[in-house]
């Protein structure tokens, strides 16, 4: 009796097995989905800071009236006194926005932003004239404060890094203030002649940006932006009348832009 029912028990086992075989192998494990790549379409804002330098340049040329009040022999003096160049470097910071598009790996965009500057020089003292000695005193200041540029982006993207070429218009404002007088009659109204004036301009440059976060990403960028301002010109009352122009011509303002950034893209 045991022996049948062993018997039979193995059969069923065995009935079982030839059963699962002839349903086939059972279905195969769905692989996960990759990781999407990053798309750097969209809007965004953020902020940025860094350094600039820049550099421009003031030649003077004065002119007499008729009669002159300069000794004639003394105007280019005076006129070395006032040419200088000014060097001047400080902090940059602001912020941008912008729109991207990326049908390929290739991305464009377009960005605006505003930053302060901080860039200014100056230049002057007492000189005396080469004809007698006596002394005068002239001085110049030059400044631009702040900074707006509009440009158009294009870049190349591997994945979530992005590299770009960036360029289009700057703008910004140039504030130029020069003073004469002769020493030691400071009390005396002399010459002043100032300028300040909104500057359009050109800018390029290009970076690189890092996707760090979903909507976050890094960048470190370089600007080079120039303009061209307008000349400044003065003109004193010294007695009845002064009879003598300050003709005030500033080279090309260069301003150079190194700064990183942190966008929040939507």
């Amino acid at each position: 009796m045991k022996k049948q029912m062993a018997l039979a028990a193995f059969v069923a086992f065995l009935g079982s097995v030839a059963n699962a075989a002839d349903l086939g192998p059972g279905p195969m494990p769905q692989a996960m989905p990759g990781p999407m790549p990053y798309t750097w379409s969209g809007f965004y804002i953020g902020g940025n800071a860094g350094g600039a330098w820049g550099d421009i340049s003031n030649s003077l040329r004065v002119s007499n009236g008729n009669p002159g009040y300069f000794n004639p022999a003394a105007i280019a003096g005076v006129d070395a006194s006032g040419s200088f160049g000014a060097d001047s470097d400080g902090f940059t910071g602001g912020g941008q926005i912008g729109y991207n598009f990326q049908p390929s790996n290739w991305v464009w965009g377009i960005e605006a932003d505003i930053q302060s500057l901080d860039l200014s020089g100056s230049h002057g003292g007492e000189f005396r004239y080469t004809t007698n000695n006596a002394p005068y005193n002239l001085s110049n200041s030059i400044s631009a404060d702040w900074l707006f540029t509009l440009r158009g982006r294009v870049g190349y993207a591997f994945n979530r890094s992005l590299v770009y070429f960036t360029g289009g218009l700057a703008v910004t404002e140039i504030d130029f203030a020069q003073t004469f007088s002769e020493q030691p009659f400071t009390a005396v109204p002399g010459v002043h002649a100032k300028s300040s004036s909104t500057e359009v301009g050109w800018v390029i440059g290009g970076g690189w940006e890092y996707a760090f976060a979903q909507n976050w990403s890094l960048k470190g960028e370089y600007l080079f932006a120039q303009f061209e301002p307008d000349a400044a010109v003065g003109r004193g009352v010294k007695g009845t009348p002064f009879n003598a122009t300050f003709h005030n011509s500033l080279s090309d303002l260069d301003v150079n832009i190194v700064r990183g950034g942190l966008n929040y893209k939507f």
